[in-house]
């Protein structure tokens, strides 16, 4: 039963990689896109590509942590109390 949670667990986390490399594009993409006419064609071009997946790649993070919780729960304390500081500052 752990390799089927293990196998769910890196699905999440390869989604919520793939997709915010798209998020985190747009974001470069906003940023370097310019002043004036040219930009803000630039900067709603990247809002329409990126609206399908911009709120559902937190599902896939928040889904990856809830798997981690309930299907590793030792590993999930270990890590959480770890690495509590730069969590707590995000």
């Amino acid at each position: 039963m752990s390799d089927v949670i293990a196998a769910a667990l890196w699905l999440a986390v390869t989604a919520y990689a793939v997709l915010g490399g798209a998020d985190f594009g747009a974001g470069i993409w906003d940023l370097l896109s310019g002043r004036g006419e040219r930009g803000e064609r630039t900067r709603a071009l990247v809002s329409t590509a990126i609206t399908p997946v911009w709120e559902a790649n937190h599902v896939w993070i928040i889904f990856a942590l809830v798997i981690c919780w309930t299907g590793f729960p030792d590993a999930f304390a270990a890590i959480l109390s770890t690495l509590w500081i730069p969590f707590a500052l995000a």
